[in-house]
């Protein structure tokens, strides 16, 4: 069978926006090692259909819940996964993750389905690194690049909305998808208080779950986007000109943009960003809960 003619599935068990982003390099270079455009089976939280949407290099997106159960129901996931799987066509699958219980799923469903299945066995701590060696290990040349080439459409009137609004805007997310960093208030306060010296519009970013975190902040110059979907959320990063927030999806879309950031992390959350072109656009901090470097974080602002 010709390269072109195998039907290739890519499976990312990742669940975060900047999970499914760091996987560009990786979508690309299997896409164009066979010349065809693939499909990824992905976790719902990830929101590829808005990040992909019109891509040049996956053909279809398929949703499918690979978060991992309780421990009594391991079993029925296991059924459940295997039975999705085979419901496609599928000549190789590649795993971009390392759970011992999505393996022997995918291990199960590619011998009912008489697929090959293909992941790393040893899986680095950062995921650029693990999808970097993974394509090393099958000899499929790395791209290296992060740029999707989806356009990001929002509605007409999101748009005049947001045209209304006078610049120079900042964008600043201020959590991340599992609560992994915490910016003090006082830290905050601090940036707020130096950013509405410098900018018309400031977009603060929280979780919908989390938005009870900016109740205190209420003012003109401020507009909370916890109501707004990724592709809006993209629209204002892009027309921005400083991202100021957490390691996490917003941070990877504003490094994707190029834009001028400022990116906190923390002993649990790491910053992969860094491994992504034109790091030095960026700026990192580690955040603790005794802050003791705000000084250092509002000279670059």
């Amino acid at each position: 069978m010709k390269y072109n003619d195998k039907k290739i599935c890519i499976v990312i068990p990742h669940k975060g926006i900047g999970d499914i982003i760091f996987h560009n390099s990786f979508i690309k270079s299997i896409s164009k090692f066979y010349n065809k455009k693939i499909t990824i089976f992905v976790n719902f939280s990830t929101k590829a259909n808005h990040i992909y949407k019109n891509n040049n290099y996956i053909e279809k997106i398929v949703f499918i819940d690979l978060k991992r159960p309780s421990k009594i129901f391991y079993i029925f996931k296991i059924i459940k996964i295997i039975f999705e799987i085979s419901k496609y066509d599928i000549d190789e699958l590649y795993y971009t993750g390392n759970s011992k219980w999505h393996k022997l799923s995918f291990k199960i469903a590619s011998i009912i389905k008489n697929f090959k299945l293909k992941y790393i066995k040893k899986r680095k701590k950062l995921i650029i690194q693990h999808l970097t060696d993974f394509l090393k290990q099958i000899s499929i040349k790395n791209v290296n690049s992060y740029i999707h080439e989806s356009n990001i459409k929002i509605s007409k009137k999101i748009k005049k909305k947001l045209k209304i609004l006078k610049k120079p805007w900042v964008f600043l997310s201020i959590d991340t998808s599992e609560n992994q960093i915490n910016i003090p208030n006082a830290l905050l306060v601090e940036i707020l208080e130096k950013l509405k010296k410098k900018n018309n519009q400031i977009f603060i970013n929280t979780n919908k779950s989390n938005s009870f975190k900016t109740k205190f902040l209420k003012d003109k110059q401020i507009i909370k986007t916890d109501k707004f979907n990724i592709s809006e959320i993209s629209y204002i990063i892009k027309n921005s000109s400083l991202f100021i927030g957490n390691e996490s999806g917003p941070a990877v879309i504003a490094s994707l943009f190029c834009k001028k950031n400022v990116i906190f992390f923390n002993k649990n959350v790491l910053p992969e960003t860094s491994l992504m072109p034109f790091k030095n656009n960026r700026k990192y901090f580690k955040i603790t809960s005794h802050q003791k470097n705000s000084s250092e974080i509002l000279n670059v602002i």
